[in-house]
């Protein structure tokens, strides 16, 4: 079978990130009267509070009541009555660089790209993601996401690859210096350096600690070793990822792990990483089509809920990869809601279908049935991986990697609201699936203080619903009102404008 995997080379690589820093200086006051806060304060505990009065003062929340309180001069005031608060929603890996699927050297480039980046914030907005997660930012980037007029909250990681391993394919220091402000330098390998590098900004200390200033969240590692069952790229040695760990705990940061095959977990669970940034859906050359989870998995699964790794399920990559190709896959509603009509045009047109026909071409004369039935088998292995993680109590989150690949069938906002009601859909309860969006990826990466619940001093990044999503998962497409840093806005004025 050839590896479908091979076009998935052509990767959005991202190179630069920034520090984010709230800024409530200019929030409106604002009253929200007479609603149901439905407020997830832990994985297991989610309180359901009738006739609550919730006050706003400069981008925070200042007072929750049961008893009525009166609006007051300047103050907003918006009526609850029959509608549900909850906190907003939070994506937790997710790539604001560039423009799903986006052909570099087209004549359209720059005009497709300039029109994504506008759109993106508001894509995220519209369907309730008032907080993302960028796993490999520096500062420049987040401050180009951030001069939009309306964004959501955008936290970064800093990634630190190594030369000539995934997302780094170069061959010298010369190159890498060239291609990304972190990475690790090892002399024993890596060879004569350039003049004007110093080495010792490059040893995991160093470039930790750099992230560090930098703002980030956590630090990004790579345990990829080549797409599905090939292992032809260097990995990160078991030494350098204990020094990462060493130098992570340090500074206070997380470790992500990029890691979604058998053995690349492994890796990252040896290591003890704080979070998997995928979900395990290839299993190599193990069987797929037996009842249980073969052993070799479920050590696996039983050891990241030993240990409490926080698991990305990240669905969305393999669906993503598998609509790209699906007849008509473009039609879907959701996306007229966050694709500008031009670019719409575009991906439907021979250029924009590149991606597509590249990855047909992969699999030579096998039919398109066939194709979309190993990609489905593909994505029920992740599947099953998270229905028995959350069979044993482990915690949930939000997180879809978007894009992961040059495939149009990854949106912003979109592939999050899929995520959400494929986990449902695999049994994620409607309690554990919003604290899976809220204050289990808050905890994860040390936001809780401020985002993930709805309490007295955190940011007001809260989202107003006129359906309950305890009880409904269409709850979270009937959005009234998007709050953010206190100020509310329809859901309407984050749609495309076409």
């Amino acid at each position: 079978m050839p590896s479908q995997f091979k076009t998935y080379l052509i990767i959005i690589f991202y190179t630069v990130t920034a520090t984010f820093f709230i800024n409530d200086a200019h929030a409106e006051a604002l009253l929200i009267s007479n609603i149901t806060v439905i407020n997830p304060v832990d994985n297991s505990n989610v309180k359901t509070l009738k006739h609550q009065w919730v006050e706003i003062n400069d981008g925070r929340i200042t007072q929750i009541s049961s008893t009525p309180l009166i609006g007051k001069k300047h103050q907003r005031v918006i009526d609850g009555t029959d509608k549900y608060l909850i906190p907003g929603l939070m994506d937790a890996h997710v790539h604001t660089g560039a423009m799903p699927g986006l052909l570099y050297g087209s004549p359209n480039a720059q005009s497709l790209q300039g029109a994504f980046l506008k759109q993106q914030p508001r894509s995220y907005l519209y369907y309730g993601i008032t907080q993302i997660l960028d796993p490999s930012r520096t500062p420049a980037s987040v401050a180009l996401f951030n001069e939009n007029p309306v964004t959501p909250d955008l936290f970064h990681c800093g990634a630190i690859p190594i030369i000539g391993g995934y997302t780094l394919f170069v061959d010298n220091v010369a190159e890498a210096m060239q291609r990304r402000k972190y990475f690790i330098y090892q002399p024993e390998k890596d060879g004569a350096v350039p003049k004007g590098f110093d080495a010792s900004k490059h040893t995991p200390e160093a470039v930790v600690a750099q992230i560090a200033r930098d703002g980030a969240k956590c630090v990004k590692v790579y345990t990829e070793d080549g797409f599905d069952t090939a292992s032809h790229w260097p990995t990160i040695s078991a030494e350098l990822l204990s020094r990462v760990r060493l130098a992570a705990n340090k500074h206070g940061l997380k470790i992500m792990a990029h890691a979604n095959a058998v053995d690349m977990q492994k890796t990252a669970i040896d290591a003890s990483v704080d979070i998997l940034g995928h979900g395990m859906w290839n299993w190599l050359e193990l069987p797929i089509d037996t009842p249980e989870l073969p052993p070799e998995i479920k050590v696996l699964a039983d050891r990241i809920v030993a240990k409490k790794m926080t698991y990305q399920p990240t669905l969305n990559v393999m669906r993503s990869l598998r609509d790209v190709t699906v007849e008509g896959h473009l039609e879907h509603s959701d996306y007229h809601n966050v694709i500008p009509k031009k670019t719409m045009q575009w991906y439907k047109s021979k250029e924009g279908q590149w991606f597509a026909n590249e990855d047909r071409k992969n699999w030579g004369k096998r039919s398109q049935e066939h194709i979309h039935q190993h990609m489905t088998n593909v994505i029920n292995q992740g599947a099953r991986v998270l229905q028995y993680l959350y069979q044993q109590g482990h915690p949930m989150v939000l997180a879809t990697d978007t894009p992961p690949a040059p495939t149009y069938a990854s949106q912003p906002g979109v592939s999050t609201k899929w995520e959400l009601e494929k986990m449902h859909s695999l049994g994620v309860s409607l309690p554990h699936l919003l604290a899976a969006a809220t204050i289990n990826n808050a905890t994860a990466f040390g936001l809780n203080h401020d985002y993930g619940s709805i309490e007295v001093g955190k940011v007001a990044n809260l989202l107003v619903l006129t359906n309950n999503p305890l009880e409904n998962i269409a709850a979270y497409d009937q959005i009234e009102s998007v709050i953010l840093h206190g100020e509310a806005h329809r859901r309407s004025v984050f749609k495309v404008k076409n």
